[in-house]
């Protein structure tokens, strides 16, 4: 922590003279007469949150101080947080809907605050909410017809978090094609190293639709077995899958070199901060997503958060494990209206009126912490 000494003739010039110097969120930490009139200890409060825990102070007071100092400027957030949320609802009931109803349905807080800004003056509440309605079907991002790439073909590689359904998709997608195109202009390739079984279950599925199947073991064999199968006019590649953490799901990154394009399968039934992680890793270079697993989210609002932040197209949705049956091409108005009907479930995770001012203030607290943590990163 870098805390300052100031001498003033007096507390008030004192005061005065750290507001300037330190700005008017900083804490006075200590106090003790001075020959010439005070003397004043303090720190910036953007010094004092960034102090590590643990860390040593630079003067009398210690870490236990400052701790308790910044515990008690978060509690006065987040109580005048709920005050403001409160009033919030009383002058703007329209925006505050917008926002509980985004937030009941699973979108997070970036989007919500984003568009309850952007909210026309006017509204009442059920002209917000169609608003809204239309707004995120505008800006739920979907891969164009021409851009299909069943019709289209080529060379694809299905990439994702263990467990996100690209295997049972990618049979999906050569259903589809082989009834398009016919069996023999259809390859499957099993790039899967890592998982035990990977090859035989990818087997099964070659064998039902009558496709050729063939086995690259790594990045080398691949790269010599492309340019084989280059008469067929789709190539299905199935790789391993990893969580978003482990740094192998780097790998399939490399397949762009090969002049494989990338569609990430994400599974729409996790958790939001489970979404964005996998959107993160799997979707940054990827030419489309593949929303899986839709039949297990019952509030799917934090997979189109996501995708409408990533700008990542949505090239099918799946749900269920029927192959072709369940791969659809996605409309935006269904989806949409999921998500916002996934909002009125009533659950034991759900928001009642009483807690909206404590969340509202949860939420504070967090932007807080997230604007000091960007402005010390800078």
């Amino acid at each position: 922590m870098s805390a300052q000494v100031f001498v003033a003739a007096n507390a008030r010039e004192g005061l005065a003279r750290i507001r300037r110097e330190l700005g008017d969120d900083a804490v006075v930490l200590a106090t003790r007469p001075h020959p010439q009139g005070v003397e004043l200890l303090a720190s910036a409060y953007g010094d004092l949150a960034a102090q590590p825990a643990g860390e040593a102070p630079d003067a009398a007071g210690g870490s236990r101080i400052l701790n308790e100092l910044a515990r008690l400027r978060g509690l006065l957030q987040n109580q005048l947080a709920g005050f403001a949320w409160g009033s919030a609802r009383r002058r703007d009931p329209a925006r505050v809907a917008v926002m509980q109803t985004l937030f009941a349905a699973g979108f997070g807080s970036t989007l919500a605050r984003t568009l309850a800004a952007r909210l026309p003056r006017g509204l009442d509440t059920d002209a917000a909410l169609r608003w809204l309605r239309q707004v995120l079907i505008r800006n739920l991002p979907l891969q164009g017809r021409e851009a299909d790439l069943l019709a289209r073909g080529g060379c694809y590689a299905l990439v994702g978090s263990t467990g996100s359904g690209k295997t049972t998709t990618l049979a999906k997608l050569a259903a589809r094609a082989a009834d398009a195109h016919g069996a023999a202009k259809v390859a499957l390739v099993a790039a899967d190293a890592y998982r035990i079984g990977a090859a035989e279950q990818l087997t099964v599925y070659a064998d039902l639709l009558g496709v050729s199947l063939h086995v690259a073991e790594d990045q080398a064999r691949l790269a010599r077995l492309l340019p084989e199968l280059a008469a067929n006019k789709l190539v299905l590649v199935d790789t391993a899958g990893f969580s978003p953490s482990d740094p192998r799901s780097r790998e399939g990154r490399a397949l762009d070199a090969l002049g494989v394009r990338r569609l990430a399968v994400i599974s729409a039934g996790q958790q939001g901060a489970a979404i964005e992680q996998a959107m993160t890793h799997f979707g940054q270079g990827a030419v489309a997503c593949i929303l899986t697993k839709l039949d297990e989210a019952p509030q799917p609002g934090a997979a189109l958060d996501s995708l409408i932040r990533h700008r990542l197209p949505l090239a099918y949705i799946s749900g269920g494990q029927r192959v072709p049956e369940d791969l659809h091409a996605p409309s935006a108005p269904y989806l949409v209206d999921r998500a916002l009907k996934g909002g009125q479930l009533a659950t034991p995770y759900a928001l009642q009126a009483e807690d909206w001012p404590l969340f509202a203030g949860v939420e504070a607290e967090r932007e807080e912490r997230l604007a000091l943590k960007g402005m010390h990163a800078g």
